[in-house]
């Protein structure tokens, strides 16, 4: 406010210096005559004798006024200090309002203390789920590791069972066509025979053709051997193949030239070129038993293998088989 009061006294006393000066009227000159040229008029720092506005004699009193008629400026203390305000004042009266704007003295008031606390709670909420999600991400990362890992040592450990079970289906494999190649073998050697040593009788009408005694074996359904009644009982069997049967099968290999018939309800195969007559009532042949070509011996009349009593009903229907191809009607 002092500082408006003071802006103001300097506005009115430039307006003051720069309008010209009245006419001054001396007391006893003529009303007539005219007035002097008027001259710039300084204000003293310090009041004379009779000087100035605030002298004794009014604007144009006697006394010690100065500059008035000579224009010259007084030495020393005569300086007014206003010259540099001249040009009516206008340098210096600035925008009608200050750039900054009048300030009311007023403060803008602090946030609530309820506003800084949700934005704390808001600020630590949001940090928390941070961290969490960050965890989460961790721990589903080390479990998706961890599931790799253990899908990676169950693919070995499959591509091992898988190796293993090829070389050990390969060993099989190749013992299989082992087993099939002497198979092969024996059948070439006795198809050989058939050709050479076993061509005798073994022709179509094979069942005249042997050369010894024969018909007396007649493939019973209940053999007279004295072990059979138990022994078929443990077995679970009631009678063997008859002697109809074994003759179809030696008739068909023969008309197809295969040396071997299949003994029926076992897994033997009989090669009946190769089966003579021992006496009267023995029998020599070879069999093949999945193993091996196995030379064997039988007696037809007391119903025993290579001197024993069969032990199974596989080995009675092969002792029935070459009985029949023996001694059978044919």
């Amino acid at each position: 406010m002092n500082r408006l009061i003071r802006l103001g006294t300097l506005a009115a006393l430039s307006l003051s210096l720069a309008l010209p000066p009245l006419p001054l009227l001396a007391s006893g000159a003529a009303a007539t005559e005219p007035a002097a040229a008027p001259e710039p008029t300084l204000l003293a720092r310090g009041g004379g004798g009779g000087g100035g506005r605030g002298g004794g004699g009014g604007r144009g009193g006697g006394g010690s006024s100065y500059g008035r008629s000579s224009g010259s400026r007084p030495s020393g203390s005569g300086r007014t200090g206003f010259g540099n305000y001249s040009n009516g004042g206008s340098a210096y009266r600035g925008s009608s309002k200050p750039a900054g704007g009048f300030s009311s003295g007023s403060k803008p008031k602090p946030a609530a203390s309820g506003t800084r606390q949700t934005q704390r709670s808001q600020t630590a909420t949001t940090r928390q789920q941070g961290r969490q999600d960050g965890a989460g991400d961790r721990q589903g990362q080390r479990t998706d590791q961890r599931g790799d890992r253990q899908g990676e040592r169950t693919d070995r450990t499959d591509i091992r069972q898988d190796n293993r079970t090829d070389r050990s289906t390969n060993r099989q494999d190749q013992r299989s066509d082992r087993v099939s190649d002497r198979t092969d073998v024996r059948r070439d050697r006795s198809d050989n025979r058939w050709d050479n040593y076993w061509s005798g009788w073994a022709r179509p009408g094979w069942g005249y053709a042997r050369p010894w005694n024969y018909g007396w074996y007649g493939g019973w359904s209940s053999p007279p051997w004295n072990w059979w009644g138990a022994s078929a009982a443990a077995w679970g069997v009631t009678t063997l193949t008859t002697a109809a049967i074994i003759d179809a099968a030696v008739d068909d290999a023969i008309s197809d030239q295969v040396t071997y018939i299949a003994v029926p309800n076992t897994s033997f195969e009989l090669y009946y070129p190769s089966v003579e007559p021992a006496g009267s009532q023995g029998v020599t042949f070879v069999v093949n038993d999945n193993t091996g070509t196995v030379e064997m011996t039988a007696d037809c009349q007391q119903g025993t293998l290579d001197g024993r009593t069969p032990r199974t009903a596989a080995e009675a229907e092969l002792l029935n088989a070459a009985c029949v191809v023996a001694y059978g009607d044919g």
